[in-house]
């Protein structure tokens, strides 16, 4: 019967730093499943919120900007000879196709801005430290992301001195936007509002308001 062999001692040195090696690998890899990517996660979350709100506002800026003519037009406001207001309706047609566009270029501006440059984190802010936040190099994400904005126009009044008022109108619009990956998140959404237009109105302040449903 062939003896086993026995191990020499420069064996038995090498069998242990290959266990210590392996249970240090092992460590890392449970250490990072339980707090690194939970940092991770939530850095790249708020990046993902400030890329997408960023390309949201220039959405929402040039779209204002080329369409004045109609989002002056989006709401008719009627009033008599003493100019108190007697009603305020909603110009359908403007209304509908200014959502719809706003809806098709914010999602165009959303989708392009993640998919151009991917999603940029420092270092630093994956150790969830304060002192190491903004610190050191930038680490590259490609995100599978897939935006839906949805969106509602405000109609609002306010006292804005002796016999004025001033009517605001708001574009509230809603974000969602779905990350497949590198995280393990369905989806991710926030609400923001843009203030698109004010009209000074000469005359006695309205007792009410109204509103826009959501599109």
């Amino acid at each position: 019967m062939r003896a086993k062999r026995k191990l020499n001692k420069f064996q038995k040195t090498l069998r242990k730093i290959l266990i210590a090696v392996l249970s240090l690998i092992i460590a890392i890899i449970i250490f990072f499943e339980l707090t690194v990517r939970e940092r991770i996660e939530l850095a790249i979350i708020a990046e993902i919120k400030t890329v997408s709100y960023t390309a949201l506002n220039n959405a929402i800026n040039d779209l204002l900007l080329n369409n004045r003519e109609k989002i002056d037009n989006l709401i008719n406001i009627s009033v008599d000879n003493s100019y108190q207001i007697k009603s305020i309706s909603e110009n359908v047609y403007n209304v509908n196709t200014f959502k719809t566009q706003v809806v098709e270029d914010a999602q165009k501006y959303i989708d392009n801005a993640m998919k151009k440059d991917g999603i940029k984190v420092k270092l630093g802010n994956f150790t969830g430290l304060t002192i190491l936040s903004d610190i050191g190099p930038y680490i590259f994400f490609n995100i599978e992301s897939t935006p839906t904005v949805t969106c509602e126009i405000l109609s609002s009044f306010e006292s804005a001195g002796v016999n004025q008022t001033l009517h605001h109108i708001e574009l509230k619009t809603y974000v969602d936007i779905y990350v497949g990956n590198p995280i393990r998140i369905e989806s991710i959404e926030y609400t923001t509002k843009f203030e698109i237009a004010q009209t000074v109105i000469i005359g006695n302040i309205p007792s009410a308001y109204g509103s826009i449903s959501r599109y």
